[in-house]
């Protein structure tokens, strides 16, 4: 399989604001965050895989759920046939 291009990105955007939010927040951690950096660029692809596999199957359930009709009317009814009684 190979990754969707746009759901990488967005990872690796989601990933970066969240590695520069914590840089600028905790002070006593960057060393940390960043050498956990190289880390979090390894997991990119497997992490954005496992976004698009949750986005297709919410999106599965959703279609289903669209197709449906919402007032479903009843077949219609063939038209009864009298037998002529023969005397």
């Amino acid at each position: 399989m190979k990754c969707n291009l746009k759901v990488m990105l967005s990872v690796a955007a989601v990933m970066a604001a969240a590695a520069g939010f914590a840089y600028l927040t905790f002070e006593e951690a960057r060393v940390g965050i960043v050498a956990s950096l190289p880390v979090l660029a390894a997991l990119l692809c497997p992490i954005s895989m496992l976004v698009m596999m949750k986005m297709m199957h919410s999106g599965s359930k959703e279609s289903q759920c669209a197709a449906k009709p919402e007032s479903a009317t009843p077949p219609a009814a063939e038209p009864v046939q009298l037998a002529k009684e023969s005397t």
